[in-house]
């Protein structure tokens, strides 16, 4: 009994602390707010973490489209089998914490010559059942302990990992459906312009067969359809990519695909988002999460590594039966019991201890400048990101100024071509000029819709919209 009560009081002291560093964040210098946030930003937009995905990508087909890549995306599929593959390794190493108790039964028969059984030949029957422990370390020093956080927090890691493809999914699936958009209009606009075009020509060779235009304005006009025909069939192919890209996004074939957007407006944005302060990224990122486990993991290896330094505790044991019969074997008499403890103390081992903590404690560094890395990107994409939400919502504005004047100068010089006060050449430059304006504006719509994707990337929230929430127990 008096075994018991001291085996059971070293197994309570054993693995109450660790020899891992203290988990401090590392300081990162980061201003107080953005600088290119809007000072009201907060007052009328809501919190991305708060909201999902839903909430910024607010059109039907888009929301469907990210639903369908979610389930059958294989980059994300990828990313969920490596959390269970973490979460198993967690249970593997977390079982090294406690008494592996198996239960065994052997039967022996060994027939020997009379020589060695006293004159007379026979056969030597023995039964035994009973349970044992093998090898059971007691973590005074915390090793086991120190493993098993590391395991835990590499676990945890992944988990954040997952998080980051699920957002960088979402994104990418937003990208290429508002890229599609853009593209669709910018072919159909090229369609336009090269039947615009394509008339003036048709007028052109009228005038030529009256004797009223030269060749080289039939030159000119054959010039300026064959540029829109070269960008009609650019985009062409271009729309064809962005669909395959959907489709490998989705998992799902472009034929099953509803893609009904054939403009940047067509797809509609739900409200903007918050930036909230910078300090929020910290517990909102998941690669800066990410990397935060990491470091921990480092920690807790170092941890291991000082505990190998100490003398190592094992015990083995078994109790059970024993009997030459096996109708006696479970007899009270018929009780037996081992019980080895050892212990091993590290004297000489050429260094090696020594150089397993070097290597841990060299590869917290590492994760301490990781650490801070993903802070500094995380800050400078989100900075970015809010940037350019302000800069190409003034050049959407200017640029559909430039396209209202250019318009109001293709009809002047039109005008002014009919009554003979202008040559051709001012009206194919008319029609250059504003076809690059149409193009320049919307690029610069689709820009922005961009940088509303781009910020939510960068804000890292919304990742659990249709997700599922892991933990461990």
């Amino acid at each position: 009994m008096r075994r018991m009560i001291l085996t059971l009081a070293l197994l309570l002291v054993g693995g109450c602390a660790t020899m891992a560093p203290d988990r401090e964040r590392p300081e990162v210098n980061l201003p107080a707010t953005w600088a290119a946030a809007k000072a009201d930003a907060g007052a009328t937009s809501p919190d991305i973490n708060a909201t999902g995905w839903r909430e910024v990508f607010a059109d039907p087909a888009l929301q469907k489209l990210i639903e369908t890549a979610l389930l059958e995306n294989r980059d994300l599929r990828q990313a969920v089998l490596a959390l269970d593959k973490a979460r198993a390794q967690y249970g593997v190493v977390r079982a090294d914490s406690l008494p592996n108790v198996d239960a065994s039964g052997r039967n022996s028969n060994t027939r020997s010559p009379g020589d060695l059984r006293g004159g007379i030949e026979g056969i030597d029957r023995q039964w035994a059942a009973g349970l044992g422990v093998a090898s059971f370390e007691l973590d005074l020093f915390g090793r086991v302990r120190s493993l098993e956080d590391k395991a835990l927090e590499e676990y945890l890691a992944t988990e954040e990992a997952r998080r980051a493809v699920h957002i960088t999914l979402v994104s990418q699936v937003a990208r290429t459906y508002l890229t599609l958009a853009g593209d669709r209009e910018a072919l159909d606009l090229a369609r336009e312009t090269r039947q615009s075009r394509q008339a003036t020509l048709d007028l052109t060779l009228a005038r030529i067969a009256n004797g009223m235009a030269t060749d080289l304005e039939r030159h000119q006009a054959e010039e300026a359809v064959a540029v829109t025909q070269s960008e009609e069939a650019r985009l062409t192919a271009q729309v064809a990519m962005d669909e395959n890209a959907l489709a490998v996004l989705t998992g799902r074939p472009v034929a099953e695909l509803d893609l009904p957007a054939r403009a940047v407006r067509d797809v509609a944005m739900g409200a903007a988002v918050a930036p909230g302060l910078p300090s929020e990224l910290l517990a909102r990122r998941p690669d800066i999460l990410e990397a935060e486990h990491r470091l921990w993991a480092a920690g807790a290896q170092i941890g291991a590594a000082r505990a190998a330094f100490f003398p190592r505790i094992s015990l083995t044991g078994s109790m059970g039966y024993a009997s030459l019969e096996l109708h006696d074997l479970f007899d009270a008499a018929a009780r037996t019991w081992t019980f080895i403890p050892s212990i091993s103390l590290p004297i000489f081992d050429a260094g090696r201890n020594k150089a397993n903590l070097k290597v841990a404690e060299a590869d917290r560094q590492i994760r301490v400048a990781a650490y801070e890395l993903a802070v500094q990107n995380a800050f400078r994409e989100v900075s970015d990101a809010l940037a350019k939400n302000e800069g190409y919502e003034g050049q959407a504005q200017a640029q559909a100024r430039r396209v209202a004047s250019a318009g109001q100068s293709r009809i002047l010089v039109d005008k002014r071509y009919e009554a003979g006060l202008e040559s051709a050449f001012a009206v194919h430059d008319a029609e250059r000029t504003l076809f690059s304006a149409r193009q320049d504006l919307l690029a610069a719509r689709l820009a922005r819709q961009l940088a509303v994707v781009e910020l939510y990337a960068a804000l890292g929230g919304g990742w659990d919209e249709g997700g599922a929430e892991t933990s461990i127990q």
